[in-house]
């Protein structure tokens, strides 16, 4: 492999990194009740607040690292972390046999299980491919490139709404300027 080829190997595998843990904190961050619900099912209880909020504070710390320090050792080290903390969940809620709602991208329906042992190894190949060639973008160029992921996350879920106030503006109903001379206005 060319050394060109292998730099853009491990910038593509330290973007994929960024956009999928984005994409979980920002969920996560919306639903964090429900996150430290799914915790407090696996362990001690009382843990499951603070613990959401360690988890979604880790995620945003590792996915700013990646971004505007992308040779730097630490972000990937905090994604092998988290990663095997979700593999371990995922171990732990199959060996109580209980089927525990999954928090990884906010409030779906999957539960813990196989599903976040079996991504354990992706996440270590992308960490692996992101260190053995990081990524030279500098700091500034991360920083605008996380701004146009957020935007487009942002376009994304805007579009969504709007298709849902569609219908609303063809239910609305028209009343007339009471404030004009030729405006009647019926009592009902």
């Amino acid at each position: 492999m060319n050394l060109n080829a292998a730099v853009a190997t491990g910038a593509a595998a330290q973007v994929i990194l960024i956009v999928v843990f984005l994409i979980a904190t920002l969920s996560k961050t919306i639903t964090h009740r429900e996150l430290g619900r799914t915790i407090a099912q696996l362990g001690p209880a009382a843990l499951g607040r603070h613990a959401a909020i360690a988890v979604i504070a880790v995620e945003m710390l590792a996915v700013i690292g990646l971004t505007v320090a992308p040779a730097a050792l630490w972000p990937r080290v905090l994604i092998v972390l988290l990663s095997m903390a979700f593999a371990g969940a995922g171990i732990r809620a199959l060996s109580r046999g209980e089927k525990i709602k999954c928090g990884c991208f906010g409030n779906g329906g999957a539960v813990l299980g196989w599903r976040q042992v079996l991504y354990l190894p992706l996440w270590l190949a992308l960490v692996v491919l992101a260190e053995a060639n990081p990524p030279t973008w500098t700091g500034q160029e991360g920083l605008l490139g996380l701004a146009v992921a957020l935007l487009a996350m942002v376009a994304w879920k805007l579009r969504a709404e709007l298709r849902l106030l569609r219908p609303l503006r063809e239910d609305r109903m028209v009343l007339p300027d009471p404030t004009q001379p030729e405006a009647e206005v019926h009592a009902a």
